[in-house]
């Protein structure tokens, strides 16, 4: 049994190097292909829930399988589609992370690339892979020893294995859930660090990875916000600002750092706890990543048995959050 929290933990690219420093972390098993039990299995993972009423496309071509959506006219309804974009291209590493394959991203431009109706936003190439931790295809451990965990304080330490187990719970995941206890702060850690937490892969040739894939190894496409009582928090898994060169200074942590009070509990539906995911660029890759953020969040939530809400902001939220502070919002997890 792989559970949702090894699965996160685990999760990395692949390549043929045959170098995991070098690169990309997993090494693809030369040109042998998954069963097509498998291969359905991740596809039944693609079946994202949907914020939009749109139509996300996956289809296998010259073995890769590519993602994207029939095109829309109306703005936000496009803005929800590379969300739910996200959330597919999480699922299928996700699905492939579970079942012990390989699979890497291959980009189609930062904002996709059209394609008479249809925007295709990637192509995964699936295989089967060689153990991408020493000989085993999973790992619990923290990052390190180069570049070890620094201690956080203001957040519990993230679990990375857990009891429910991840597959099954990836195929139903929903935008909401009614029926679930309260959050408590051990659960908003764990939470914070499914979006974007450091785990113990190398990410383009650099110590750590994350919890979800990133566009060419860039770290600061996106951020994240904690909302508590009428406070607001930035979470960083960064011990020093991530410039270019991040991975020269700093070490990975799991925190939060005040940013000040705010008065934005109408944007939250008058939630008392909310993560907020905001992007730092207008590319579509950005909202891409928060769809990553929002997959895993999603599932981490299943794990813990709490009750959750997910939304994503309009035009005029975004913009009223603003004068409070917040950059460009996208969407948020209630709870």
């Amino acid at each position: 049994m792989i559970s949702i929290e090894k699965v996160l933990n685990s999760r990395c690219s692949c390549d043929f190097d045959g170098n995991p420093k070098n690169d990309h972390w997993g090494m693809f098993a030369n040109n042998k292909h998954p069963s097509q039990e498998n291969l359905q299995v991740v596809l039944e993972c693609c079946n994202a829930s949907q914020f939009s009423d749109g139509k996300l496309l996956h289809w296998f071509k010259d073995e890769y399988l590519f993602l994207g959506f029939e095109k829309v006219t109306e703005p936000f309804e496009m803005r929800l589609l590379h969300i739910e974009s996200g959330m597919q291209q999480e699922a299928v590493y996700l699905a492939c992370t579970a079942l012990a394959l390989g699979t890497c991203i291959f980009n189609m431009g930062i904002n996709g690339t059209e394609n008479e109706d249809k925007m295709l936003t990637v192509r995964h190439l699936i295989l089967e892979n060689i153990g991408s931790y020493g000989t085993e295809k999973f790992s619990t451990s923290a990052p390190g020893p180069e570049k070890p965990f620094k201690k956080w304080k203001n957040l519990s330490e993230p679990k990375r294995d857990g009891s429910m187990q991840c597959l099954s719970e990836l195929r139903q995941l929903t935008l909401s859930k009614n029926i679930g206890i309260q959050a408590d702060e051990t659960d908003v850690s764990q939470m914070l660090w499914a979006a974007k937490g450091r785990t113990p892969h190398y990410v383009k040739s650099h110590p750590w990875g994350l919890t979800i894939p990133t566009y060419g190894g860039g770290q600061n496409y996106t951020d994240i916000y904690l909302f508590k009582k009428n406070k607001l928090f930035r979470y960083v898994n960064w011990t020093t600002p991530l410039s270019e060169c991040w991975w020269i200074a700093g070490n990975p942590t799991h925190d939060i750092k005040p940013e000040g009070n705010v008065n934005i509990s109408s944007e939250l539906e008058d939630a008392n706890v909310a993560i907020i995911v905001s992007r730092n660029e207008e590319t579509n890759r950005a909202l891409w990543e928060v769809g990553y953020m929002i997959e895993n969040m999603l599932l981490q939530a299943r794990s813990l048995g709490i009750s959750y809400k997910t939304k994503v902001f309009t035009t005029d939220e975004t913009e009223k959050l603003k004068i409070q502070g917040l950059p460009d919002t996208v969407a948020a997890l209630l709870l």
